[in-house]
């Protein structure tokens, strides 16, 4: 933090969750979108204009060595996301990451474990755990008020992949082992890990690739997938509850549906992404109830992430800012997230079970 009190941040990268960082670190009083970097140095002078910022690199090197800078957003494609947190983390600057914290598991220990080191912040972009229906849903199994979970299910499907003609190199890497677990599978297993206040303990997986080859329509050449359109996932979490779940980028209709259920003794919960604002609440002696979350209808812990009345809708955009100024709320107070979130299901799914070609 500088002497005026001011955190000032510089973003890399300006494609599509560049954006809607810049408007959320903007709407965060005493925090400064202070610089932008991007390799194009026509795109950088659009962004810098639309976004009045005065600073402007083509190179990161050069952000993460501009001593005005505190924190740097990584919103760089996944193979560089290891080297410029490295960087960061090594510069004594707090990084906020977009997933995954680097290729590989050891690689992203090894980043936690000198961020640790060098006493800086560090955090990876799940956001969807800080959804003020994801936290009273959080709230309710912490308190029991469900009874004891049974089990565990959802999805993560989008349609994104649905056609052999889906293909960009950014979007289908020909080097990544995984795709939609690794992209979207992993936001469930953050979500829920959130929900039931303890991490998934063991991992049983299937991946499938229905497209062995898509056609990259920009040169007309076929292109050989060797990542996931579709994982089915059984887990264990770490008090023996188990769950289930489906991703894939092959669900036609399907936009960004991310669901979340925890089926407990006494009342089943579930959150729907699209629906993103409402709790549904299974009973068996009376009507199901669709909870409405607004400033006075939530647990007081929940405040924070549900600052409108009910049917004020909050939405993606929301649930963004409340996780980056959670993060720079954890650099004020110094006090950081100082445990590692386990992520097995993509780190052991994907290296222990084989792709089925095609499906």
């Amino acid at each position: 933090m500088n002497r005026d009190g001011i955190i000032r941040a510089g973003v890399i990268g300006t494609g599509f969750i560049a954006i809607p960082q810049m408007d959320s670190i903007r709407r965060i009083p005493g925090i400064e979108l202070a610089a932008v970097c991007d390799p194009a140095p026509e795109r950088l002078k659009e962004i810098k204009k639309a976004y009045g910022i005065e600073r402007g690199y083509t190179d990161w090197r050069d952000m993460v060595a501009d001593k005005d800078i505190q924190v740097i957003h990584n919103c760089t494609p996944n193979h560089l996301h290891d080297k410029i947190n490295r960087a960061a983390i090594l510069a004594g600057k707090h990084i906020y990451a977009e997933k995954p914290l680097s290729l590989g598991a050891a690689r992203a220990k090894s980043l936690w474990q000198l961020a640790m080191e060098r006493g800086v912040a560090h955090g990876v972009n799940h956001q969807y755990r800080l959804s003020g229906a994801v936290q009273e849903m959080r709230a309710r199994v912490m308190e029991g008020e469900g009874g004891r979970p049974l089990y565990v299910s959802g999805c993560y499907l989008q349609d994104s992949a649905a056609r052999h003609t889906d293909y960009t190199s950014r979007q289908m890497p020909e080097t990544s082992p995984a795709r939609a677990l690794a992209d979207i599978g992993v936001h469930w297993a953050d979500t829920v890990t959130c929900v039931m206040g303890q991490p998934i303990q063991a991992v049983y997986a299937q991946m499938y690739t229905h497209y062995p080859l898509r056609l990259d329509t920009a040169t007309g050449r076929e292109v050989e997938i060797n990542s996931d359109d579709t994982t089915f996932v059984m887990v264990r979490f770490e008090d023996g509850t188990p769950g289930t779940a489906v991703f894939s980028k092959c669900a036609v209709g399907h936009k960004n549906d991310l669901v979340v259920t925890v089926s407990g003794e006494q009342r089943e919960y579930t959150w729907r992404q699209q629906n993103g604002d409402r709790l549904y609440i299974g009973n068996r002696e009376r009507g199901n109830e669709e909870l409405l979350t607004g400033s006075n209808l939530v647990h007081e812990a929940v405040l924070p992430y549900v600052t409108m009345p009910a049917g004020h809708a909050m939405g993606w955009p929301d649930v963004l800012m409340h996780a980056i100024e959670s993060f720079y709320q954890s650099i004020r107070t110094e006090q950081y997230l100082t445990g590692q979130v386990p992520m097995p299901l993509s780190m052991t799914a994907g290296g222990a079970m084989p792709s089925s070609k095609p499906a």
